[in-house]
């Protein structure tokens, strides 16, 4: 099942380059898929139940600029265990200007553990075509640490965590690179970050290639990393 909104991309969806900021994209790729959970699930119980974000896979094919009228489209391609595989296309008259997909993990908001997506949830999602396979990441855990990074109010969301589209600001931060700049993005969250002032984000740089990492200060615990790649 494929489900599409418009959206008109405002002056406070961009970065200094008039160009549609990671965490704004995601965030309306996101409420794309909620629009489409809300019809989909309308008559399955989901009380005790959320879908989270476990991975990003985000690639830009153009710009997505200050004025531009966008449409995304969105279809849940196929689940597995309690993993739902959700692909999104971002095009502007009919051209792709992005496309991604997000791994989504169905949660018991009791247990605090995942679950297995039942029959019935399957059934009413269905499965569709892949058309967006993303590059296969080897992550890299031993990276050189830049510095603290602080956690700002504004980066903590309903659940008293952080948004996980607010690690995109975190990581520009740690990267020091503007989203212009972004032509492809990969991460995977591992632990949420709760309770927390700051995180010690952690990277290495080889040529257009960026990993990076988010931990705690002594790099006990992980909560995300990932792999950047840069148009320059």
């Amino acid at each position: 099942m494929i489900f599409t909104k418009k959206y008109t991309i405002g002056q406070m969806h961009c970065d200094p380059y008039s160009r549609i900021t990671i965490r704004n994209l995601a965030l309306l790729m996101l409420d794309t898929a909620l629009d489409q959970e809300k019809i989909v699930e309308k008559d399955i119980d989901m009380t005790n139940f959320r879908w989270i974000i476990y991975k990003w896979d985000i690639e830009f094919l153009g710009e997505i600029k200050e004025g531009y009228d966008i449409e995304i489209e969105t279809k849940l391609t196929h689940t597995r265990k309690f993993y739902a595989y959700r692909e999104f296309i971002v095009t502007k008259n009919g051209e792709i200007l992005a496309r991604a997909r997000a791994v989504n993990m169905l949660i018991d908001i009791e247990r605090l553990r995942p679950v297995k997506i039942s029959e019935k949830l399957k059934k009413s999602y269905g499965t569709d075509t892949i058309s967006y396979n993303p590059p296969k990441i080897k992550y890299q855990e031993d990276l050189d640490p830049v510095g603290e990074i602080a956690i700002r109010l504004s980066d903590i969301d309903y659940n008293f965590h952080v948004n996980n589209a607010a690690y995109f600001d975190i990581i520009k931060e740690v990267t020091g690179i503007f989203d212009k700049d972004i032509q492809y993005i990969d991460i995977v969250y591992r632990n949420e970050i709760r309770d927390k002032k700051f995180v010690l984000g952690n990277m290495n740089k080889n040529g257009k290639e960026i990993d990076f990492s988010l931990t705690d200060p002594k790099k006990e615990k992980t909560y995300c990393l990932g792999k950047i790649r840069t148009y320059v």
